[in-house]
């Protein structure tokens, strides 16, 4: 996929608008799932929810964005917006397309794939793109910023409420590899009870 190469030789114009996803977009997400946490998750996962949301944040306002870095995204690029013609992957829904960092794209990748094909993912894009040396950490930081944003968006539908439920051994292990500076994205992480 080149969209990150399309992304980078957009012109904006003045009568261009589109939503920014960063540090406001994350902490809106963070309150509505603030709201909804008791319906899914108990008091002591919400807990370390809130250490995760301040560890991102505190990640994201130490992100510089330049030309290579920041732009045009999708910003909801998972494998459900993806459709091949013939060995071509190709994104569609660009409901959400907005700016951002570029890796905030490759991370939304990450959320449904096993280390082994992420890894894959990552020497596709390395192929075509230049990554910094600790981009690992940045992806990771990405991955647990838009895991959050999601339930953010499905835990007010009461008929996603056990769907939630029953991720969160997946998405607590994640939270605690990441709050203990663990990196989990290229390794197996355990479920937690």
């Amino acid at each position: 996929m080149h969209t990150t190469k399309y992304a980078q030789n957009f012109i904006d114009t003045s009568a261009f608008t589109r939503p920014t996803w960063g540090i406001d977009s994350y902490r809106t997400a963070v309150a509505k799932l603030e709201r909804y946490s008791e319906t899914f998750m108990s008091e002591v996962s919400w807990a370390l929810y809130q250490r995760a949301a301040e560890k991102v944040l505190s990640e994201l306002n130490a992100m510089t964005a330049h030309d290579g870095s920041y732009g045009l995204i999708h910003a909801d690029l998972h494998l459900g917006n993806i459709v091949f013609a013939g060995q071509c992957p190709q994104p569609i829904d660009f409901g959400r397309c907005g700016f951002g960092y570029f890796l905030y794209d490759l991370a939304a990748v990450m959320l449904s794939l096993v280390p082994k094909q992420r890894y894959k993912v990552i020497e596709g894009y390395k192929s075509v793109r230049k990554l910094e040396s600790d981009f690992i950490r940045t992806l990771e930081c990405f991955f647990i910023m838009i895991m959050m944003e999601n339930y953010s968006h499905h835990a007010s539908n009461p008929r996603e409420t056990d769907g939630l439920k029953g991720e969160q051994i997946y998405a607590l292990a994640y939270i605690h590899a990441f709050l203990n500076g663990s990196s989990f994205l290229l390794n197996v992480v355990q479920p937690v009870d």
